[in-house]
């Protein structure tokens, strides 16, 4: 049998519809929450990362942390090692990361209108009207952040799906009828061809997650079991790049072929950068001076910390929750919540969060009241650097053991 995969608009039905193929056709059915922990377990990445990096608003120090590009990487390889095997039907992301070349793959995609979703979703929640609403509204918006992402970093790697099903037209049984005569024809089984195809995948999204989890996001493409390495911005030292890059590859696929491409982009203005794992990759600045939080950022991604700025503290507290940073730089005087408040919230709220206290105000009565709120240090402003880094290090280093491991490719970049 082939396998078919099944990407649907929230409540339109999907696990019925799921189910009875997987009955009538004898097919294993594994959703997104199944591949999210094969991929954790294969990985060691944590599975609030994935449902984070895959479903969730990108980070504000994701440009730094690559942590959304690293997880899709390690869903990606879980899903491309089922795409191997036959009787399966994938419900969930993983349709639209088959390639084109993959043919024998049946990819059913369900939608429906509003009124039918609504009434789907109001079997499983007891919300009123518009509470119901506002929840699908979330569930699009995940899965729209998926595909958007996945058409920025590949435009048309995916095909579009072979049969589109509309739900509100189509009671369950019906489709699940019409879904089982097509993956019957002679169309979705295996050709030479095909079943190479899914073999080059499966190679090629093994290495990504492999130089991904050390730190190395870059794009391979796998022909005939031939891997060529795409690397698409200046690369101060190519000969070091290279050989780490084939050292990972050596290990993932042995004494396979292997071309690294520095591509048209070599000579742009931002280099390649691999992941350090010394220093914290999520530094969030707080101040409502623009320029300066700016350029105190810019200044510690030269010395391989990552960073991100607010300008509020309202601001400061949404990314606190929402993402949690590793240290916090806090102006203490700032326009609506007063420093001092943000302080004493986010250690009500974040305890184990070091915050270092930047202030060209303060006094020495306003720095101790800081630090009797648990301020990890206070510094005036104008600040010598290399004090700060200082003891921003020495902040980082006294994070609770009991938070989540730094997983190798969640720090921050180093030269190459």
């Amino acid at each position: 049998m082939p396998i078919l995969t099944m990407y649907s608009a929230a409540y339109c039905q999907e696990q019925e519809v799921a189910l009875a193929v997987a009955e009538a056709l004898s097919l294993k059915v594994l959703e997104d929450r199944q591949i999210i922990a094969e991929a954790s377990s294969t990985y060691g990445l944590p599975e609030n990362k994935f449902y984070r990096a895959l479903f969730g608003k990108p980070s504000v120090f994701n440009t730094f942390t690559r942590e959304r590009e690293r997880c899709a990487s390690c869903y990606k390889a879980a899903v491309a090692r089922h795409l191997l095997k036959d009787d399966l039907l994938l419900l969930g992301l993983a349709g639209s990361l088959v390639p084109k070349t993959m043919t024998h793959v049946l990819k059913v995609c369900l939608t429906a209108d509003e009124a039918f979703r609504l009434q789907t979703a109001a079997r499983s929640h007891h919300l009123d009207p518009k509470a119901l609403a506002k929840l699908i509204a979330q569930e699009d918006e995940a899965r729209t952040r998926w595909t958007d992402y996945l058409a920025q970093k590949d435009p048309g790697r995916s095909s579009p799906c072979d049969i589109l099903i509309p739900m509100d037209a189509t009671p369950v049984q019906d489709a699940a009828d019409l879904i089982q005569d097509r993956a019957r024809r002679a169309v979705t089984l295996p050709t030479q061809e095909s079943s190479q195809a899914a073999t080059d995948f499966a190679l090629a999204a093994r290495v990504e997650a492999a130089m991904a989890v050390k730190g190395h996001v870059l794009r391979a493409d796998v022909k005939l079991g031939r891997i060529v390495l795409h690397v698409d911005k200046n690369v101060v030292r190519p000969e070091r790049l290279e050989e780490e890059l084939r050292t990972i590859v050596r290990d993932e696929a042995g004494d396979a072929s292997l071309e690294i491409n520095l591509g048209p982009d070599l000579y742009r203005t931002d280099v390649y950068r691999p992941f350090d794992f010394e220093n914290p990759a999520k530094v969030l600045v707080v101040d409502d001076e623009r320029d300066f939080a700016v350029t105190l950022s810019e200044r510690l991604k030269m010395r391989e910390m990552g960073a991100a700025v607010v300008t509020s503290g309202e601001q400061a507290l949404q990314v606190v929750e929402e993402d949690e940073p590793e240290v916090i730089l806090l102006d203490l005087k700032m326009p609506e919540i007063h420093g001092m408040d943000v302080l004493r919230m986010i250690r009500q709220g974040h305890p184990h969060v070091p915050v270092i206290i930047l202030s060209g105000t303060g006094n020495e009565e306003d720095f101790q009241t800081c630090l009797n709120h648990g301020a990890f240090a206070c510094l005036q402003k104008p600040v010598d650097f290399k004090e700060l880094t200082e003891t921003i290090r020495r902040a980082y280093a006294t994070l609770d053991s009991t938070r989540e491991p730094r997983t190798p490719g969640a720090c921050c970049p180093k030269e190459m």
